[in-house]
């Protein structure tokens, strides 16, 4: 397997890898071998000793991946376009340049024959001017347009997708913007998402720094820079990069970063190595920094939330330094939604802590002045004891001791119904002066109301035989149903 292969393996290892326009994966397994050795550009010469036959599949495979590539780039701008500059998006007439690639993949003649020939020029003439449209429509877009884009994308960029865009920007002309773009995207393509904001590299430093190399083969990139002494001036630059790693990590305070200028310093740094920045080497360090930066601002912010309030922290930075952290970092942080998630997160941490301490109570032994768990008494479940018991005393007085003014059912004198149908549905009743209380069968609730209206002018009549005047009917609940005396007649339905 070679060294392009292992790539794509990792990135699906990593679940970052998904199928897009041209199966990537499947191209990808079907490449050959690249040399082996140390040399950042492969200007694409297949390697000595393959076949016509072999050297055609390889071009034939290299040229599919880069119109998928140039789909994929379309299709990234023409979101943007849309949902950030709101126009509508230019897209690119790509027609006659897949009619080119059909023709140049139906070719099956020796690559130095003219046909073979004929088929390639027209291929690399409709390639590059579809390149110069997106790059025409890219200068529109910002690295902050981008970011916003690659985050908020939904589902989100594949690998292929970021693959697409990183090729994009590094064999574009140079400017400071294609370079600022392609630091984004690479880094969002090496780096993943973790808790609490962060990132982690997907790769160690030297592995990041072979899979850089081998992309830019696949790319057939040329390098802007000049080669020579490049080794010696590329160590400078990724210990200038490592230089700024210390810096950030020796940072106590978010305020020291302010203060010394941190960000600014970075952008001076990265903008002057020009196009020596696009050396995998440098690109690697400026990954690394980028994550760590990003990581380290998180744990700035949090030790801030901690020593002071969200309204000073607000007021004292507010949105000032947002742009200029997250260029550094290659992601969107903006300090006053870090402060809300860490408020939030502390929040939950709390509560759950509280309810661990609340549920893990009750177990808790805790023996004092040598008594025993016998005689340990929960203070609010004594009082809740002594309020129900004196509500029972009186319950019981207001039962058995009738007063003058006593109405309660309880307290009077028993009220037999004889030979009367209501015994059905009414238990015994009770009698005060003017009151014939009577509790319910479990009949009762069975009866439509019209029986019931009987049922209550029957027990009137057995009240007026007792002296009575009135007639309360109570449910099993000790709840009033219904009412009768004289001059009215009600049912009462009380919820339960």
């Amino acid at each position: 397997m070679d060294v392009f292969q292992d790539l794509i393996e990792e990135l699906r290892d990593e679940n970052l890898l998904e199928e897009t326009v041209i199966d990537f994966a499947a191209l990808a397994a079907a490449l050959p071998a690249q040399p082996n050795g140390d040399s950042e550009v492969d200007e694409g010469e297949p390697a000595e000793g393959k076949t016509p036959e072999t050297e055609a599949d390889f071009y034939r495979k290299r040229a599919m991946d880069e119109v998928s590539s140039l789909q994929m780039v379309e299709h990234v701008l023409s979101g943007i376009e849309r949902e950030h500059l709101k126009i509508v998006p230019a897209t690119y007439d790509d027609l006659q340049a897949k009619k080119a690639l059909h023709t140049f993949i139906q070719v099956h003649a020796d690559p130095t024959s003219t046909d073979y020939a004929e088929a390639e020029f027209r291929l690399m003439r409709e390639t590059e001017q579809w390149m110069s449209a997106l790059s025409e429509r890219d200068k529109k877009i910002t690295a902050a347009n981008l970011r916003r884009f690659c985050e908020n994308s939904r589902p989100g960029l594949s690998s292929q997708a970021l693959m697409a865009l990183c090729r994009f920007y590094r064999n574009s002309a140079y400017s400071e913007a294609s370079r600022s773009k392609f630091d984004l995207v690479m880094t969002r393509l090496f780096a993943r998402e973790i808790e609490d904001q962060k990132r982690r590299l997907l790769f160690s430093p030297v592995d990041m720094v072979g899979h850089i190399k081998t992309l830019y083969a696949n790319w057939a990139s040329v390098a802007l820079y000049s080669t020579e002494d490049s080794t010696l001036s590329a160590r400078t630059v990724v210990a200038g990069f490592e230089d700024r790693v210390s810096e950030i990590e020796a940072a106590e305070t978010f305020e020291d970063l302010i203060t010394s200028g941190f960000f600014d310093k970075l952008h001076q740094f990265k903008e002057a190595t020009g196009e020596m920045f696009f050396t995998p080497a440098i690109v690697g360090a400026a990954i690394a920094c980028n994550v760590r930066i990003g990581n380290k601002f998180v744990d700035l912010i949090r030790i801030e939330r901690e020593r002071s309030s969200i309204e000073r922290i607000e007021a004292k930075y507010g949105y000032e330094y947002d742009q200029i952290i997250s260029d550094a970092a290659g992601k969107t942080l903006q300090l006053l939604d870090l402060l809300k998630s860490i408020r939030d997160g502390d929040d939950a941490e709390r509560q759950a802590l509280t309810a661990t301490k609340v549920k893990a109570a009750p177990k808790a032994v805790v023996k004092e002045k040598g008594r025993s768990r016998l005689f340990q008494v929960n203070k609010w479940l004594l009082v809740v004891t002594i309020i129900i018991a004196i509500a029972s005393g009186s319950l019981y007085y207001w039962a058995d001791e009738a007063g003058p003014e006593s109405s309660s059912a309880e307290t009077a004198k028993d009220v037999g119904f004889g030979t009367s149908p209501i015994r059905e549905y009414l238990k015994t009743g009770r009698a005060t002066s003017e009151n014939l209380y009577a509790i319910t069968q479990p009949t009762w609730d069975q009866l439509s109301d019209e029986k019931k209206k009987e049922v209550l002018t029957q027990a009137l009549v057995v009240a007026n035989e007792n002296g009575l005047k009135n007639v309360n009917i109570l449910n099993a609940k000790g709840r009033t149903v219904g009412f009768a005396s004289k001059t009215r007649l009600e049912l009462l339905n009380p919820g339960p």
